[in-house]
């Protein structure tokens, strides 16, 4: 059977360019099945620089009479003739704008045809282009190029924080037992996790969890993550499930998660709210989804009468950062270029 009887073959910018874009793979642009009676035509943006793969396939064994591309309106890139098969055409863009793929059909009885649009960009920055004509070409044919920043994905790392505090003994009514850790999270916080921990347990704890996520990860109980966690801590933060060291035995502290007013009241032994409260900890251990972002107080109360207690706290904040990257598309506008 005849494939093409006729293309017209001076038309230099059909000709598939070998340009420095191998390491880009092709970009399915339209798929489209349709019945061809008389005329059918399609509207795409295309980018300077995209080599263009077009497939038609006639599908009921019957002759399409013409199928052209063209920079819209009319300006031809190219044509073919007389195609009752299957028509592979590799097609350089030379100037961003509109193009428009028209069929036309031969004779009076019905056909089903099928093609299918694939562009490879020739760099990076077109490769975001928009190929969507979301308007009537007809009624306005004027448009502009436009770029815009668009958000592509997320960027997802982990923020370590912490300290230690001294929380002062009573010392039968002569001192305050209370103390603050104050912390600001991160831009951008999802969740976080932390963990607080009175003198030698806080070693003991780390090394525990650190054993715990070794045991894991040879395991397979905890699956590979978007980000390597350097800490058992920040495995926990980012949703692993593992069983976190947790203890009441030894050297304790009490400790609420507040903003500042509410430390102010912990401070002077009136009611205040917080977000979480503790009493009785060696070593605790929470994951947090709220609060996400500002500045926050960890108050620590000791019952200890006589020594003072140094508390650690350790705070693993995951983050996930916007990743944006510059669309190429073209905006509808009045009047000429």
């Amino acid at each position: 059977m005849r494939t093409l009887l006729l293309s017209l073959l001076l038309f230099p910018k059909a000709i598939f360019s070998q340009n420095d874009n191998s390491d880009i793979q092709p970009k399915l642009v339209a798929d489209q099945t349709f019945k061809l009676e008389g005329k059918s035509e399609f509207i795409y943006a295309f980018a300077e620089g995209d080599q263009v793969q077009l497939m038609v396939q006639e599908l009921t064994g019957k002759a399409i009479k013409t199928v052209e591309f063209m920079h819209f309106p009319d300006h031809y890139v190219y044509r073919g003739y007389e195609l009752d098969t299957t028509l592979q055409q590799n097609i350089v863009i030379e100037k961003t704008g509109v193009y428009l793929l028209r069929f036309q059909g031969k004779g009076l009885g019905k056909k089903v045809c099928r093609f299918t649009l694939h562009r490879i960009p020739a760099n990076a920055e077109t490769a975001r282009l928009n190929t969507r004509v979301g308007w009537d070409m007809w009624s306005n044919p004027n448009y502009a190029v436009r770029k815009r920043a668009v958000q592509v994905g997320k960027k997802t790392d982990v923020v370590s924080l912490g300290g230690q505090v001294t929380v002062s003994a009573s010392k039968f009514y002569t001192k305050k037992p209370t103390n603050v850790y104050q912390f600001t999270l991160p831009p951008n916080t999802v969740q976080w996790a932390y963990r607080i921990s009175v003198g030698q347990a806080t070693q003991e704890a780390r090394r525990r969890d650190a054993e715990k996520l070794k045991t894991a990860l040879q395991t397979g109980a905890v699956k590979l993550m978007s980000v390597q966690p350097q800490t058992a801590l920040a495995a926990f933060a980012l949703g692993a499930a593992l069983d976190m060291t947790v203890s009441s035995a030894g050297e304790d502290v009490e400790y609420a998660l507040v903003d500042y007013d509410n430390w102010s009241k912990f401070s002077s032994g009136k009611e205040y709210t917080s977000y979480i409260q503790q009493g009785s900890v060696s070593v605790d251990v929470q994951r947090r989804y709220k609060p996400l972002q500002g500045t926050y107080y960890f108050a620590l109360k000791s019952d200890n009468w006589v020594n003072d207690i140094n508390v650690s706290i350790d705070i693993e904040a995951v983050t996930e950062v916007p990743v944006f990257e510059t669309e190429i598309y073209l905006e509808p506008i009045s009047g000429g270029n």
